[in-house]
């Protein structure tokens, strides 16, 4: 989750050229993926510091992780969608990198640094666990930032697509030789890959690199396509995706934990439906949301990556004061100074290193038309 979360509306059919506004919707439904996600890590952080009380809303968030799967979807549909014309043309290549990184890292590397002094003045600190979780490598263990994993599936889904923009005819054999690892960690153990081969194979072998690939085709079918009742559509996809989570809670996804691959898809597909429905209802003029839509997607990035320090400095200040009330409460109340956090971060932060990036690459005669997060 960038997991990269901005996006504009063309007309279906219409190589897009130049920003235009907002697909309110979206931004919408990626600010409640985030909340899930927010809620999902708040709720075992109100459990450790209330025990034996069990988790807040009876547990009914511990399928909050599905805001992960959302994003990446989301992810391939923007980029697939908006850079369906830079493939084969590696002129463009240098754009799109800029753009990428742009979006993941300044954000990223601002709060590195406050989990790295942490971590160096808890004298828990390695150099070389360091230099991986900064640069969004491959590794055996959660980086730093426990939830910059996602990150990592993320850039390697950029580099993917960059190659493909560099020369489409590798990328086919890359792609390939991706499926043959996938379809070998199905019927052999992964933790024997992994020891011959790197955790690079552990990522590209995670049943969520096949989300990326069906946002793609969310956004071939948005280009190709006309989508019939597509408020019903999403519809669907949002109680598919409400009922995979219930499903969850009850544990049933337990004895699947090791490759996840059923309950990844499932959210998957009704995510794909989702977003679909929701895309083509607002282009079509069938569907539109308030504005609070476009403050909800433009907080999910920095609520993203900050809503674990400030749910902690939240419920700790909370246990200090001798809190005792309900569990639900204390929650919400925790990622509602999560969110006013992590606007305070966009405004004042997020938003002007991005105008100061734009800048830069303008300066080169080459403004980006294009900015995203997923």
């Amino acid at each position: 989750m960038s997991s990269t979360m901005s996006n504009t509306i063309q007309p279906q059919h219409a190589v897009p050229t130049a920003r235009t506004d907002k697909l309110l919707t979206i931004e919408a439904a990626r600010g409640i993926a985030a909340l899930l996600v927010a809620f999902f890590h708040g709720s075992h952080v109100v459990e450790l510091a209330q025990p034996g009380r069990g988790a807040p809303f009876g547990g009914f968030f511990a399928f909050g992780h599905a805001g992960v799967p959302f994003f990446f979807v989301l992810s391939g549909y923007i980029i697939h969608y908006i850079h369906h014309a830079d493939l084969g043309r590696p002129g463009r290549l240098g754009s799109f990198a800029w753009k990428r990184a742009t979006r993941i890292y300044p954000l990223y590397l601002i709060v590195m640094v406050l989990i790295t002094a942490k971590t160096w003045f808890a004298g828990n600190f390695e150099w070389v666990y360091w230099l991986k979780s900064v640069l969004l490598l491959p590794q055996t263990q959660l980086p730093m930032l426990i939830q910059s994993w996602t990150l990592v599936h993320e850039v390697l889904f950029y580099a993917l697509f960059g190659l493909a923009i560099w020369r489409v005819r590798v990328s086919r054999w890359v792609l390939l030789a991706w499926a043959i690892v996938f379809c070998t960690a199905r019927v052999v153990d992964l933790h024997l890959l992994a020891g011959l081969f790197g955790d690079t194979v552990r990522t590209l072998a995670s049943p969520y690199n096949l989300l990326f690939l069906l946002g793609m085709g969310v956004a071939w079918v948005l280009r190709h396509r006309t989508v019939p009742f597509p408020r019903l559509l999403a519809l669907a996809g949002g109680l598919a995706f409400l009922a995979t989570g219930l499903v969850e809670d009850t544990g049933i996804y337990k004895s699947m934990a090791e490759h996840g691959l059923l309950p990844v898809l499932l959210y998957g597909v009704s995510s794909a439906c989702i977003i679909l429905g929701l895309v083509a209802a607002e282009t079509a003029g069938n569907l539109r949301v308030g504005r609070i839509a476009g403050l909800l997607g433009a907080l999910s990035y920095p609520l993203y990556l900050t809503h674990g320090i400030a749910i902690s400095i939240a419920v700790d200040a909370a246990r200090k004061f001798h809190y005792a009330g309900s569990g639900a409460l204390l929650l919400t109340g925790a990622v509602a100074v999560a969110c006013a956090a992590a606007l305070v971060v966009h405004r004042c932060v997020e938003k002007p290193v991005a105008t100061w990036l734009r800048n830069v690459w303008a300066r080169r005669g080459a403004a980006p038309a294009f900015t995203s997060f997923t």
